[in-house]
């Protein structure tokens, strides 16, 4: 009895230890890290818009370019999400950096033939590589660095891919004055293929090397008792197989169940609102700049500026550690939900470009926080094994409620791209009441 008692001392004193390095793992650069910030480097970004507009690509049809990257993305979720649990987190991780690479080629190709078909084509690349990531990212981590480091790596993952896009904006003004936006756009993919490769060096999951050292094991023996007994053998394994389409049976069934917890649709609702919150960010930000009289040519400075101020999310989640719970995730999604109220149509300069500033990290931190419990839910709904499916399964809730959404504000900018965020202010207010 005093053995067994110490023993389970010293596992709780290792599982301490490891708990404690896998948080300072979190804060070291790693190949994820690198992957994060390679893929930060969209030195295109800034005029992102104008490459599909040059090229005759009307405002109507960039939403439907995204509606259909998110219907692509919708329908590749689930099988992308059995095939990312049956090869491993890391090797869907490089297809999707492959995927990206090849999206960005075309983005480049379709700017130079001036073709809306190869825009077509591009976004339908773009979403197939969303799919073998969406979910895949966000398991990753939660598998590799745990529960308990999982909020903090996350940040610190997001703020090198920041520091990644800070420094192709810095750099956005030389490329673009000296090559123009077909500079922009080869840069871009010098960086996705740095970030395909760096994808490559990515650790593999603990869970999946348990898994497949399990097989070898497995086969081994079944190899061994095939020699001895392969009559029964064969009757054994017979029964094995039909058990085993049993339980392929019974955890499709389990993996659709998980849309029917009333916590799923939430969760699907609050991350497709994010999405087109950061379209709105990303894409309309320099037409409120014109709105309000100021130079696009400001837009690089707003970008660096509230680019450095979204980098405060992980000391923010540091300093509150186990506090960030769901009161705090509350309030930075009601701020967030009532400045993009405001930023619909305020139009004075001394409070458009605060809100430019700040939008983007009251954003972040409540997205982190539904992220993170769509990772508990998995759990508590027994299908850890099977998190990149059930996560695809979660994230097919996000892509219908986005497409939904890119339609209605497709229909919306004939109005004016104001009432668009009033729209997503307002859903942001709502379902951040609903969620937490």
């Amino acid at each position: 009895m005093k053995k067994s008692k110490l023993n389970k001392k010293l596992d709780k004193i290792k599982s301490i230890k490891s708990s404690k390095r896998g948080i300072h793992m979190s804060s070291l650069m790693d190949s994820y890290d690198a992957v994060s910030f390679f893929n930060g480097l969209v030195f295109f970004a800034p005029v992102s818009l104008l490459v599909r507009t040059q090229a005759g690509v009307s405002q109507s049809m960039f939403f439907l370019l995204q509606a259909l990257l998110s219907a692509i993305t919708f329908l590749g979720e689930i099988p992308t999400g059995f095939l990312t649990d049956r090869i491993g987190y890391k090797r869907s991780l490089v297809l999707s950096q492959s995927l990206l690479l090849l999206a960005r080629s075309l983005l480049f190709v379709s700017f130079l033939c001036k073709n809306p078909v190869l825009f077509a084509i591009e976004a339908a690349v773009e979403g197939l590589s969303y799919c073998f990531s969406s979910g895949t990212d966000s398991a990753y981590l939660y598998e590799v660095y745990g529960n308990e480091a999982y909020l903090s790596k996350t940040a610190h993952a997001s703020n090198c891919g920041t520091a990644g896009f800070l420094i192709s904006t810095l750099s956005y003004v030389i490329i673009y004055h000296q090559c123009g936006i077909e500079g922009l756009l080869l840069s871009t993919m010098a960086a996705g293929t740095a970030a395909a490769i760096f994808s490559i060096k990515l650790k593999p999951e603990p869970s999946k090397n348990k898994q497949t050292c399990y097989a070898k094991e497995n086969e081994a023996e079944n190899k061994n008792f095939a020699k001895k007994e392969t009559y029964a053998f064969n009757i054994e394994e017979t029964v094995k197989i039909e058990e085993t389409a049993k339980q392929g049976e019974h955890s499709i069934k389990q993996l659709l169940s998980v849309m029917k917890h009333p916590r799923a649709l939430l969760f699907a609702s609050a991350l497709s609102i994010f999405q087109v919150s950061w379209l709105l960010i990303n894409f309309f930000y320099v037409e409120k700049l014109g709105e309000c009289g100021i130079s696009p040519e400001w837009m690089s400075a707003v970008i660096l500026g509230y680019s450095a101020v979204e980098m405060l999310a992980e000391p923010i989640i540091r300093k509150l550690g186990t506090s960030f719970s769901k009161s705090w995730a509350r309030r930075f999604g009601i701020l967030c939900g009532v400045g993009f109220l405001a930023f619909g149509f305020v139009s004075k300069r001394i409070l458009i470009l605060p809100l430019m500033l700040v939008l983007p990290l009251l954003l972040k931190l409540p997205e982190y926080f539904v992220m993170e419990q769509e990772n508990v839910l998995v759990d508590l709904l027994g299908v850890k094994e099977q998190r990149a499916a059930a996560l695809s399964v979660l994230n097919m809730g996000v892509s219908i409620i986005e497409i939904l959404a890119l339609f209605a504000s497709a229909a919306l900018t004939a109005a004016g791209i104001g009432w668009c965020f009033l729209g997503v202010g307002v859903l942001l207010i709502v379902c951040m009441l609903c969620v937490c």
